[in-house]
């Protein structure tokens, strides 16, 4: 196949569709600024170009003669991926959707405009006092506008606390700015589907594992849901309006949003693959290569999509250790479960003793675990027993 694909950043999140791409034929190139990151090895050529470096993007996927590009895993080459595919007319979402659903602020605008549920949110654009009256015993969020991989989050309570956490949450956004969002109390899910001619036609509905307060990390996914069927139904409903109102009509779709009984509140929706291995769930789980869709979607190409489907009872889980220090776990456990039925695949990114530090965002991980059972409570038993019997640390 002489079509070339471009792809967004090269790091652990990549990596799928960088070697499903070169499975399916296509030619692949990465860009990103970290020259290190492991998915330049596996491409047919890399390049240095930051996915922010809009015009710079562009310039390199005319240069390549690209068919097609893709920002599996990463909010911030979102909008970057949408407007070199507007620009050379190729599959991709419009640049303004990809605005308003990668910033923050502006998708709790949006969001309010559709008399959709939504966290009350303010802009912070400098060091500056917290607006008064917040913290009178509720929990706030402070995260950057513009980041991905849970970078600079944080669940705060008070003034101190705020003034604690602001500036790294500034740091880690790409224009500067932080949003202090209203924290929901209610149970995480994530949603990761497909959409065509503007209605989802393939979803699989996750519980999602967070770290402990006051990070929100992602560290797993568990299916089938608990969530109720006319709860799960609704928040379908949710997804198909906002991506409409943005004019996504087609390709794949990642969202996370919180239920609180009846209440379904969207934290985030944006048109590309998810992280966290929620394609390798999504493969196991519903018996569909999500990755191979999004390639060839993004080039163009057809690729049968099959109907609905009950997800397989299974977990992802993104291993990783609460505390600095050398990384440590118990080697002949290790081999035992590789061995086990119900354990699908068991990574661990590290050598042991490698130095690691606390799992508070997604470039802390150490490795991952998918894992299956008969049913959702063996599967929460088998999560808990591969994580006792590897006993994960860091010494």
């Amino acid at each position: 196949m002489s079509k070339t694909l471009l792809v967004l950043a090269a790091s652990t999140y990549q990596i799928p569709a960088i070697e499903t791409a070169k499975r399916l034929g296509y030619r692949v190139i990465t860009t990103d600024n970290i020259p290190s990151n492991p998915g330049h090895l596996l491409a047919d050529a890399s390049f240095g170009v930051n996915t922010i470096d809009i015009e710079g993007v562009l310039e390199l996927a005319a240069k390549e003669n690209i068919s097609g590009v893709i920002a599996p895993g990463t909010d911030v080459a979102v909008t970057t991926a949408a407007y070199v595919a507007d620009q050379l007319k190729l599959p991709g979402p419009p640049p303004n959707a990809a605005r308003i659903l990668t910033h923050k602020q502006n998708f709790r605008i949006f969001l309010a405009k559709l008399g959709l549920p939504c966290p009350r949110a303010f802009l912070i654009t400098s060091d500056e006092i917290a607006p008064a009256g917040l913290f009178d015993g509720r929990s706030w969020l402070i995260k950057p506008s513009r980041s991905s991989g849970s970078k600079g989050i944080f669940i705060i309570r008070s003034q101190a606390e705020f003034h604690a956490h602001i500036a790294e949450s500034r740091a880690f956004s790409m224009d500067g700015t932080a949003v202090l969002e209203e924290f929901i109390e209610g149970t995480q899910h994530t949603y990761e589907g497909v959409m065509k001619d503007g209605k989802v036609v393939l979803a699989l509905l996750t519980d999602r594992d967070t770290a402990a307060p006051p990070y929100t990390t992602t560290t797993g996914h568990r299916v089938p849901s608990r969530l109720s069927e006319p709860v799960q139904a609704k928040a379908l409903r949710v997804i198909e309006e906002v991506l409409g109102s943005v004019g996504v009509v087609s390709g794949p779709f990642d969202c996370d949003f919180v239920a609180d009984g009846e209440r379904i509140a969207l934290i985030e929706i944006t048109p590309r693959l998810g992280g966290n291995s929620l394609s390798r769930l999504f493969k196991s789980a519903m018996d569909f290569d999500l990755v191979a869709y999004a390639v060839t979607h993004a080039c163009g190409d057809a690729f049968p999509l099959p109907g609905p489907r009950p997800p397989k009872p299974s977990a992802i889980t993104i291993l990783g250790v609460d505390r600095p220090g050398r990384l440590s776990w118990n080697v002949v456990q290790e081999e035992s479960l590789r061995r086990e039925s119900w354990v699908d695949t068991l990574l661990l990114d590290l050598p042991k003793g490698s130095t690691v530090t606390p799992f508070i965002n997604g470039r802390h991980r150490v490795g991952e675990a998918l894992i299956t059972g008969a049913d959702r409570d063996e599967v929460d038993a088998r999560l808990l027993e591969l994580k006792r019997r590897l006993a994960l640390t860091a010494v």
